[in-house]
């Protein structure tokens, strides 16, 4: 299991820098664990919520457990679209 959450960590920040998402995200892949930091701020994780039905913790976390091949992208694009514009 170790091995896939480390391989959606490096996929979720590969496509991230793809679409060119403003910030740095290379600490997504320097943590260990079930659950990433991301950085968003409250504010920005609410819009994660409501307009793109991405969940995470108030604080910006994200279990990344969660992620895999079919969602992962989606992920990105919300974190993408609420960084840009909340």
């Amino acid at each position: 299991m170790s091995t896939r959450i480390g391989q959606m960590r490096l996929k979720l920040r590969d496509e991230l820098v793809k679409l060119g998402t403003p910030g740095t995200w290379d600490h997504i892949v320097e943590q260990q664990g079930m659950f990433s930091f991301t950085g968003l701020t409250p504010v920005q994780v609410e819009r994660c919520e409501k307009e793109h039905g991405v969940y995470l913790v108030g604080s910006g976390r994200i279990s990344v457990a969660g992620l895999n091949e079919g969602n992962y992208q989606r992920v990105a694009k919300a974190f993408d679209e609420v960084v840009r514009n909340a």
